[in-house]
């Protein structure tokens, strides 16, 4: 079985997933999944579809997590962001980035933030989201590559998960400059040709 995945990106289409056997009685449209795009970049994105058509132009990834026991986006919400993006003429996973809020949205871009008002009570925590929550004490802030680094293993998305769930973190979407003032190249005359003589003999 493969998924369909919205991912937060502008992309010309979804992408599809395999859906590892010891997940098909977890998964759900409307689940966030954390899926590998590329090399090294991973991202939560929100299953669409859930079918049994295998790609036939390149081999799917498998899915490496799946995020959330319940759909957090409704069957009704994915249908309106399709005709979102139809009616705006841009790809799902702008109209995914602009609906969904930042604790949703992950990727190894995402930068951790220290929850001050949390103290330094980690009785609840287990090891990993112990690990996670002293260096962010420390650090105050951390990237999500950081996490997987300092953890060492695949599944580094469900301990954010659980470590935002338990107000220990929060996710701060980092402001990127996108505008770009537009520019032309104008060759302008010299004005001593603005003489008819002088152009003239230039010209000749």
């Amino acid at each position: 079985m493969f998924a369909e995945v919205i991912i937060p990106l502008a992309l010309p289409r979804n992408y599809t997933w395999k859906i590892p056997d010891s997940m098909l009685d977890g998964i759900q449209v409307g689940c966030r999944v954390e899926v590998n795009l590329g090399k090294h970049k991973k991202y939560a994105g929100v299953v669409k579809r859930i079918h049994s058509d295998e790609p036939l132009s390149f081999e799917a990834k498998e899915i490496i997590n799946i995020l959330d026991p319940e759909p957090v986006i409704q069957r009704y919400q994915l249908q309106f962001w399709e005709w979102m993006a139809e009616y705006y003429m841009c790809s799902e996973g702008e109209v995914m980035n602009a609906a969904v809020p930042t604790n949703l949205k992950l990727s190894s871009e995402s930068i951790l933030w220290w929850n001050e008002e949390y103290g330094n009570d980690f009785s609840d925590l287990n090891d990993e989201e112990y690990i996670v929550a002293e260096a962010l004490e420390m650090k105050k802030e951390l990237r999500l590559s950081e996490v997987q680094q300092l953890l060492d293993a695949s599944h580094v998305y469900p301990v954010i998960k659980k470590l935002i769930d338990k107000k220990v973190c929060y996710v701060w979407e980092e402001l990127k400059e996108r505008y770009k003032p537009k520019t032309e190249i104008y060759i302008t005359l010299n004005p001593v040709y603005h003489n008819e003589e002088k152009l003239s003999k230039l010209l000749n």
